[in-house]
């Protein structure tokens, strides 16, 4: 069974396109379906960050969960 994921993002270039999307420094924020993820589902966040950014999000150690929000944060963005 597919996990919906939802994806919120910090700049709406990046919202819901199939094609790939250009280099952004503008933080990837993730929810999952628009509720909160957990802090140990990092790996389904990750994913939804990769499809949010049309293929592949910037890691990096400050990548963190955002427990207020319950988002997942990638400050680098997309790559």
């Amino acid at each position: 069974m597919a996990l919906a994921l939802s994806v919120t993002l910090a700049q709406a270039a990046c919202v819901g396109t199939a094609a790939p999307v250009p280099a952004s420094r503008e933080p990837v924020r993730v929810t999952n379906n628009g509720q909160p993820f957990q802090m140990w589902e990092g790996a389904a966040a990750r994913k939804a960050a990769d499809a949010a950014c049309g293929g592949k999000v910037r890691v990096s150690i400050y990548d963190r969960f955002d427990r207020a929000t319950g988002e997942w944060v990638y400050p680098e963005g997309c790559a």
